[in-house]
């Protein structure tokens, strides 16, 4: 089992867009999925809270990474400005506040990972990367969310067809990981 700890304290969960913006109403990406969509995102915190919990109890680092975006961003030449940094929209949305210990980092395009400050949070942690780089990912089905239903179902049959080379261990729920996380004593104080 310790070496299941160690495996843990080498792991992260990335908590992507988790921002007013993305899911309350008057949030331009909110408003752009629609009220369908907003219920769906709203429905996540809870679950995903439940994560975060079991995943720092667990020694797993919480790393957010949100759209703070500037005027001169690219990704504002494909959308409206949205989750501008510094308002409340680019905040994080109230059931999922980082906690000490978290890292927290603004992001200015889709990926996080093209943003080097949260690479660098990464591998200072002795944490891997996303697919590309390399990183042992696990998608937790019940905890993302896209504007509709099918797209989020599509998603994930594209995360399992393309990305998971292990789909039953890739592809997860809450449940399912915060039993596997509670399973794992804590380590033996000295």
């Amino acid at each position: 089992m310790s070496s299941q700890r160690n495996d843990l304290q080498h792991s992260a969960v990335v908590v992507i867009d988790m921002a007013n913006d993305f899911v309350y109403p008057g949030g331009v990406i909110a408003e752009a999925g629609g009220p369908d969509y907003r219920q769906r995102a709203q429905r996540i915190i809870a679950p995903l809270g439940r994560l975060l919990a079991a995943a720092r109890r667990a020694g797993v680092t919480v790393v957010y990474a949100t759209d703070a975006h500037t005027p001169g961003d690219s990704e504002l030449r494909k959308w409206p400005p949205h989750a501008m940094a510094g308002t409340w929209n680019a905040e994080i949305v109230p059931g999922l506040a980082p906690e000490p210990g978290d890292v927290v980092l603004g992001k200015q395009t889709y990926s996080p990972f093209l943003n080097p400050a949260f690479e660098r949070a990464l591998q200072e942690r002795g944490l891997g990367d996303a697919f590309q780089r390399g990183y042992d990912l696990v998608w937790v089905t019940d905890a993302l969310q896209a504007f509709t239903d099918e797209a989020h179902q599509t998603g994930l049959e594209y995360f399992k067809t393309w990305y998971a080379n292990d789909p039953a261990r890739q592809l997860r729920t809450v449940d399912e990981l915060v039993g596997e996380w509670t399973a794992v004593p804590e380590p033996a104080v000295a």
